[in-house]
């Protein structure tokens, strides 16, 4: 696959529709983002698609964007043409996606739950819902919009897929509350400041409140605080504006806040000032923000 030239170009206008075209051939700059997409593409070399394909692609993709000329700029060109390439079955692109995307999830995916045989099954069944053809719906990979790494895309799907999966094993919510309070590091949440007698109170209340979240309050929580996205790049895997989510995310942490407090009020039987008292040296180290027990190093 070569870089895009003036025929590429008309390809991907001719499958952009019209309005999509008319606004892409009137861009200042459009053509040479559309050349960079095709190098970008061009880059997987072996890995890469089809360039008539690939042009087909991003033109059906651009028709759909609400600003065409703006969704082409931010576009993850190899990425999106990597997700192409494996939905076309071609052999050195799935070896490629195995290797950047799927063997980087062992570590993320490890944090759910710490069984390599566990993590090996998430993978398994990842690969085939990727990467088998369906009969009766387009390839998976076809869903990825180039908006944010592929790796990014494929990780949210494969944090659903452990979860449900651990569910059907009766043990989410222990092991999700394990795994997110495992892992204090210098700046977090660390138990020391609280009198020595507390120290497992503290932590018992906290993994109590975290089991109590629902699987999508989990999920965005290791999202931001394990994975490090920022709120853009999650607002643009949920299709949400990063204010709706910093705001779900302060509520969540809120809510976290409020359910420790009663259990320890409930595992200490303290009158209330005292777990007041207690929360606020808590909530004055860290402020409940988890980045301390969410941020595992890799």
């Amino acid at each position: 696959m070569h870089g895009a030239d003036s025929e590429s170009f008309e390809w991907v206008l001719r499958s952009a529709g019209e309005s999509s075209s008319a606004r892409l051939r009137d861009a200042p700059g459009a053509r040479e983002a559309v050349e960079r997409a095709f190098t970008q593409a061009a880059s997987l070399s072996a890995a890469a698609p089809e360039p008539r394909a690939f042009a087909r692609h991003l033109g059906a993709w651009l028709s759909r964007a609400g600003d065409p000329v703006l969704a082409l700029e931010r576009l993850h060109a190899r990425d999106f043409a990597l997700a192409l390439a494996c939905a076309e079955g071609l052999p050195a692109a799935t070896t490629l996606l195995e290797q950047e995307v799927l063997l980087a999830l062992r570590v993320p995916l490890s944090r759910i739950h710490p069984s390599p045989v566990f993590v090996d099954e998430v993978l398994q069944v990842l690969r085939a819902n990727l990467l088998m053809p369906r009969a009766d719906a387009p390839s998976r990979l076809l869903g990825y919009a180039g908006v944010g790494p592929l790796l990014h895309w494929v990780s949210v799907s494969a944090v659903r897929l452990a979860l449900r999966m651990r569910k059907a094993q009766g043990e989410e919510s222990l092991v999700d509350a394990e795994v997110l309070a495992a892992h204090p590091s210098p700046g977090g949440l660390e138990l020391g400041f609280v009198r020595e007698e507390a120290r497992g109170h503290v932590r018992a209340a906290f993994i109590r409140a975290v089991a109590s979240l629902d699987d999508e309050d989990r999920e965005l929580l290791r999202l931001h605080f394990v994975e490090r996205l920022s709120l853009e790049r999650m607002g643009a895997l949920f299709g949400l504006h990063k204010s709706t989510l910093s705001r779900r995310l302060s509520s969540v942490q809120a809510l976290l806040e409020k359910r420790t407090r009663r259990a320890l009020s409930e595992r200490l039987a303290l009158p209330e000032p005292e777990v007041d008292s207690l929360m606020r040296a808590i909530h004055g180290r860290l402020d409940l923000s988890l980045s301390g027990l969410l941020a595992a190093r890799e």
